[in-house]
């Protein structure tokens, strides 16, 4: 190792560094293969430890790079005379490459942007991203309801021509509408049989919570400490039940006695 200039301390630092190395490559195959053999995928507690391990032989790895940091910085590797160039030409190019992988070096670009957004500034200015796109939803959603809501027709269809939109229809959607309208006016407006009749079928009956005290305890007295669901107009006792007005006078009667 002297062409190298390392004592045996920094020499045994650059092997911690390989065994870390070669743990975490070891444990990111492992994982792999148990995803692409297991079906279904694994347990999520399984692969929560699998998460954990990774976390732990990674955090070494940075660990071991940051001690030794100055030792990479000024170690320059390169082949003895020796060495089988031509048959190990691909082992060689990776080990004298000076740039990363265009794949890889995506990734590792990838990896710093989303370090980076978890940062304070990072996630200070995703929120100014979320407060923008809010306030801009608000507005838009505020113009839909104004101006697009009613209108049968989208932006871009009035832009190019109402009279160049193919609805399948062979009178006007507009018409349509203003017909199915005064439809709807006179029927509201004429019919009062229809209306009583209305009114009698969305006529509500007794509440749910007086039904099932009735049905357990066989009387509609509901104590004050039930909580009905129905926070403002809540029908209580025999409110909304359908008693015939003799019966209910005869066990008035029989109670007072």
């Amino acid at each position: 190792m002297a062409t190298l200039g390392l004592d045996d301390d920094e020499l045994k630092a650059l092997e911690q560094t390989l065994a870390r190395l070669a743990q975490l490559s070891s444990s990111i195959q492992s994982l792999r293969m148990d995803l692409l053999k297991s079906n279904p995928l694994p347990p999520p507690s399984s692969l929560q430890a699998s998460a954990q391990i990774l976390q732990r032989n990674l955090q070494t790895v940075l660990d071991s790079l940051s001690e030794n940091s100055d030792i990479f910085t000024r170690m320059a590797i390169h082949p003895s005379t020796n060495y089988p160039g031509r048959t190990q030409e691909g082992v060689l190019t990776q080990l004298l490459r000076k740039k990363l992988e265009p794949d890889v070096e995506e990734l590792v670009s990838h990896g710093r942007d989303t370090a980076r957004l978890a940062t304070p500034a990072g996630i200070e200015g995703l929120q100014e991203i979320w407060h923008e796109l809010r306030e801009w939803t608000h507005g838009r959603i505020a113009l839909y309801v104004r101006e697009e809501a009613g209108d049968p027709y989208t932006a871009d269809e009035r832009a190019s021509g109402i009279e160049n939109v193919r609805t399948g229809l062979r009178r006007d959607i507009e018409e349509d509408e203003d017909e199915e309208d005064d439809d709807d006016d006179e029927k509201i407006a004429g019919g009062d049989g229809e209306g009583e009749d209305a009114a009698a079928q969305m006529a509500r009956g007794a509440e749910p919570e007086t039904l099932l005290w009735f049905m357990t305890r066989g009387d509609f007295d509901v104590p004050r400490n039930v909580e009905y669901e129905r926070k403002v107009g809540a029908k209580k006792g025999l409110e909304g039940i359908n008693i015939p007005p003799a019966l209910v006078s005869e066990t008035a009667s029989a109670s007072s006695s």
